[in-house]
């Protein structure tokens, strides 16, 4: 009886952790991509383009200056191409924090 009741407990402890991350995950996606990406990148302006999430900049004549161009597309693969200083991020599913830092982190550093 004793066995059952501590896997019972267990079983319990382990449902709730599920439910409680499960939790917390559906409400961070309650944020726009577009809100996402401006709170990660601050000093730059995002704005939506095209179906297309732009990282830009507000140049001396008060331009709006293109660096990142993030789109999401489910039929391509992750893909970079380079336009002048212009760089287009292609990828299949939104993209992590992590992956955007680590793959602007070139074009953004040298601006």
């Amino acid at each position: 009886m004793n066995k059952y009741f501590v896997v019972l407990i267990v079983l319990i402890v382990c449902s709730l952790i599920v439910i409680y991350t499960q939790r917390a995950s559906s409400t961070s996606n309650k944020k726009s991509f577009k809100h996402i990406v401006q709170n990660e990148f601050r000093q730059y302006k995002v704005i939506e383009k095209n179906e297309s999430f732009v990282i830009c900049e507000i140049n001396s004549r008060n331009e709006l200056e293109e660096f990142i161009v993030i789109r999401i597309d489910s039929n391509q693969k992750k893909n970079i191409r380079t336009f002048g200083r212009r760089v287009t991020f292609t990828y299949p599913k939104q993209p992590s924090l992590r992956e955007m830092r680590k793959d602007f982190a070139p074009y953004l550093s040298n601006i």
